[in-house]
């Protein structure tokens, strides 16, 4: 138990890395790549790069995927057909700090879902760590300045970022209730296919009446990026490490993606880390690890 635990935040940690990226490029070519367009081809390419993957077992998983269809339709509908155009549009009008904070929201909505839809008991240390956590959220997107968060100023993407953020925690419980005997990349090549269905007479209609998808190489190569690591690898960890310990625990990772932000930026783009980033991550690994114990009854 304690070995999947581990593989388990490994997995959530490297998911929440990846998307850290794609907040990144989400915002970098919001103006060349809209919301529909984006994410139709992403999840096009993923589900022809799965069904070449996964043919040789189509045929074995079918009886699985016919039996739970209608929880696979949630699974798309909420975690590839909506999320995605959800965040990606909500990056056109609001800023980092914004969409940062209303995403940190996500796994108090996903504990909560937990607890009624799942029944997974929540303990006091589930609770404090997501409070903790949420805190070192703040610290980090506020550089240590909390009087920033009195001179936010909220937009209409910040409502479509609160609906990803919902949409996101109903996903994560969808993942908690999936066939244990569905391979876990027949289940994610099922998911995209049908999230490639549903976003292409959305994609159809923005094309005609408001924004083409340009290739320029910055394109291509967001869309590359998008492709294999936000949604492939990024997808199938996030999977796989709900699966291990259910969303009330993992939900808490989200938290760490202002910090994967901060060590790119870091990395790639010459920013310096300053203290309030470490403080920021010692209370959200503080959190995390409130988060992870086992709760009481």
């Amino acid at each position: 138990m304690k070995n999947n635990t581990a593989v388990a935040y490994v997995l959530l940690a490297l998911a929440t890395l990846c998307w850290g990226g794609n907040v990144v490029i989400g915002r970098a070519v919001r103006g060349d790549l809209p919301p529909l367009g984006l994410s139709f081809w992403r999840w096009f390419f993923c589900c022809l790069i799965l069904l070449v993957i996964t043919a040789p077992r189509l045929k074995a998983s079918w009886p699985v995927i016919r039996k739970h269809w209608k929880l696979l339709l949630a699974m798309s509908a909420t975690g590839i057909a909506a999320f995605n155009p959800l965040q990606y549009q909500a990056l056109h009008s609001t800023t980092a700090i914004n969409s940062t904070l209303i995403l940190a929201t996500c796994p108090a909505f996903m504990a909560l879902l937990s607890l009624f839809i799942l029944k997974e008991k929540l303990g006091l240390a589930q609770i404090a760590g997501i409070l903790v956590s949420f805190f070192g959220v703040v610290v980090v997107i506020t550089a240590g300045d909390f009087r920033t968060l009195f001179h936010l100023k909220f937009t209409g993407g910040d409502i479509w970022m609160v609906g990803a953020a919902i949409v996101w925690a109903l996903y994560s419980i969808t993942v908690k209730m999936r066939p244990v005997t569905l391979d876990p990349l027949v289940m994610l090549m099922v998911i995209t296919g049908l999230g490639a269905l549903m976003l292409l007479p959305l994609y159809i209609w923005e094309t005609l009446t408001y924004q083409a998808v340009t290739l320029t190489p910055t394109n291509l190569a967001a869309i590359v990026y998008v492709t294999f690591i936000a949604s492939l690898l990024a997808y199938f960890s996030w999977n796989k490490g709900v699966g291990l310990i259910g969303p009330s625990k993992a939900g808490v990772t989200i938290h760490l993606m202002p910090v994967w932000v901060a060590f790119l930026a870091f990395f790639f783009l010459g920013e310096r880390l300053e203290g309030y980033h470490l403080m920021g991550i010692a209370f959200i690994a503080l959190g995390i690890l409130l988060n992870s114990r086992r709760a009481r009854v």
